[in-house]
């Protein structure tokens, strides 16, 4: 790591960590706007589990912060998913997983992007999907809106060929409960580390064109229960900006999430986000 590097983390209050430099976070208010495309999800399956095992996947949620509410007193809902420029959705279907933070609660969603015209080809501008479904589990909705905050359901938008848990996705779309007029600044990962440490890895491009990896901390939630999750990383654009822009657009680039325990690493699981 060069002194440069060092120097930024020292003003930024941030330490070393992995050979990462851990950056530190703040807050953003997008601005909501009406949905560009609406679409119907297709629910693959529901279901309330009272009695709840610790496992599953690392990633469990890329969210707009903040994420606005779902409607609780409804079986309607609505989801909102951030689709960059140039994203190419042709032939692709956009998977969600909904899962509660008491893993209590999952859902899995399918949305066909086919239903639009806009979406038959690369995009030519942001868009905001709003994807509608209806619950078989109304009575949660009002549960979640009930349980104290924050990050009381998490929702993954994986953008995919087909929504079989085997298929590789190709990226990870920003979901939330709200519509945004831009680009959301601030988002949070949502991250099933089984109590290990863990930070979010990203790379910086500077105005000389080079790249250097940073790490962002992640927090466990100080919140029970957290069985389906328990670690918030929070990625916020404009805290970045100064030091680099964040780049999403290369494949050997992407974030990832880091997995440690002790000083080894235990895993390293990418996370291929589009903004």
């Amino acid at each position: 790591m060069t002194g440069l590097a060092a120097g930024r983390a020292s003003r930024l209050g941030g330490m070393l960590l992995g050979g990462l430099t851990l950056l530190s976070h703040a807050d953003a208010q997008p601005a909501a706007s009406p949905e560009s495309v609406v679409l119907a999800a297709t629910i693959l399956n529901e279901g309330y589990e009272p009695a709840v095992d610790v496992s599953g996947n690392t990633l469990k949620g890329v969210m707009a912060r903040p994420s606005g509410d779902p409607d609780g007193q409804d079986d309607s809902q609505h989801l909102y998913i951030w689709m960059p420029e140039r994203l190419d959705t042709r032939g692709k279907r956009l998977c969600i997983s909904l899962n509660s933070r008491d893993g209590q609660y999952v859902s899995q969603l399918e949305v066909p992007l086919e239903g639009d015209p806009r979406l038959a080809s690369p995009l030519e501008a942001d868009t905001v999907l709003r994807a509608d479904f209806m619950t078989s589990e109304p009575d949660y909705y009002i549960r979640y809106a009930e349980t104290p905050p924050p990050y009381r359901l998490a929702v993954l938008a994986e953008l995919k060929i087909d929504c079989r848990p085997a298929t590789p996705r190709e990226a990870v779309l920003v979901a939330g409960w709200q519509p945004y007029a831009a680009p959301p600044q601030s988002v949070s990962v949502l991250v099933n580390a089984s109590r290990l440490e863990a930070l979010l890895a990203v790379w910086l491009e500077n105005n000389r064109g080079n790249h250097q990896q940073q790490g962002v901390r992640c927090a466990p939630l100080e919140v029970s229960p957290r069985i389906a999750y328990d670690t918030a990383c929070e990625l916020n654009r404009d805290g970045l900006a100064k030091y680099g822009a964040l780049v999403l657009d290369d494949a050997a680039k992407s974030p990832s999430i880091i997995l440690r325990r002790g000083g080894n690493v235990a895993a390293a699981v990418p996370v291929e986000i589009r903004l």
